[in-house]
């Protein structure tokens, strides 16, 4: 049976959905309980820009910016940018750090930073997992926070991308 193919379109950050059905009606593939496509990641800092692009370093050890910096201050609330467990919460080299290791391979990393959350703790995208924390970093002094992410095989993402929308689309073969 070949199915009728419907299109989806999407305005702006707003997304409206048309299911794919087969020819009897029934959904080719049915919708996640959203019904829509959603970012791989959700900013962990509300409504703040990026202030320091990534800047892929050549190897693991080299220079570069292995995340972004997004504008906040003492205190402002960080969110999971995705479903996860803290994997970390503590001092590195004297920098306030958090850890979260999503459920996708994704390791999230956050400085300065702070939780009252215990290590192995699930916390659900978009919930609040810590604390802009006071401290001195390598990236910010008290007017961001580093956000970096990292892949199972220890590659740096570039965070921005994961927050980008995304889309799906059907092309004839």
């Amino acid at each position: 049976m070949t199915p009728d193919i419907m299109a989806s379109s999407a305005t702006g950050s707003m997304r409206s959905t048309i299911p794919i059905r087969n020819s009897d009606g029934s959904d080719i593939n049915p919708p996640t309980s959203a019904g829509v496509c959603r970012t791989r990641m959700v900013m962990p800092v509300a409504d703040a820009p990026i202030t320091n692009a990534f800047d892929r370093p050549a190897t693991r050890w080299s220079s570069g910016h292995r995340g972004v910096d997004i504008a906040s201050s003492l205190g402002t609330p960080l969110i999971a940018p995705d479903d996860g467990v803290i994997a970390f919460s503590g001092t590195v080299a004297g920098k306030s750090v958090v850890s979260i290791a999503h459920d996708d391979g994704l390791t999230s990393t956050f400085e300065p930073a702070t939780s009252e959350m215990e290590i192995g703790e699930h916390v659900g995208r978009s919930r609040r997992f810590g604390f802009i924390a006071e401290g001195l970093s390598d990236h910010c002094l008290d007017i961001c926070v580093h956000w970096g992410v990292m892949d199972a095989s220890g590659e740096y993402l570039d965070p921005s991308l994961l927050v980008l929308p995304r889309s799906v689309a059907l092309k004839p073969v």
